[in-house]
């Protein structure tokens, strides 16, 4: 089998700079690069265009890289509201944290909406999980859990 690693997850974005902001300010995120690009990569991503330009932003979470993207032409297509959580695709990104309360509040702070009614929690075990948005209504599930975060939750196969 060839060698392969996951480089990482892109999410289109319809204000890079303020989703940029989101993801430093409120989930600890850091930028590592950026690259702008037109009509060449059109083919990839199937955007047939010759006035496409697409802005791209790499953060960084342990280990982790995000790609926010911004299309300034054509622009961005959709809403910020989630699909269905059953709809087929990425659901959401997970990301643990020690204080969820304090998350959920700087995720409000940097244009993001908490789903409150999404909370859950087993204080006996020490675990709880909400969903939030981020700006343009990726939802993003907010964990704290115990244990090594490593280590996938559930039973190993």
């Amino acid at each position: 089998m060839q060698d392969t690693i996951v480089s990482h997850v892109g999410i289109c974005t319809q204000d890079i700079n303020r989703s940029i902001a989101f993801y430093r300010g409120a989930l600890g995120f850091t930028e590592v690069s950026k690259t702008a690009v037109g009509p060449e990569i059109g083919p990839l991503i199937e955007i047939d265009s010759p006035q496409l330009y697409l802005r791209s932003h790499f953060l960084e979470r342990e280990h982790f890289r995000l790609e926010l993207m911004q299309f300034d032409h054509p622009p961005a297509e959709g809403n910020d509201s989630p699909d269905a959580f059953n709809t087929l695709g990425l659901t959401h990104l997970a990301i643990r944290v020690e204080d969820i309360e304090q998350t959920a509040e700087l995720a409000e702070k940097f244009g993001g909406r908490v789903l409150s009614h999404t909370e859950v929690s087993e204080e006996s075990l020490g675990v709880k999980l909400i969903y939030i948005l981020d700006p343009d209504g990726v939802r993003i599930e907010l964990m704290k859990v115990p244990g090594d975060p490593r280590v996938a939750p559930g039973e190993p196969v």
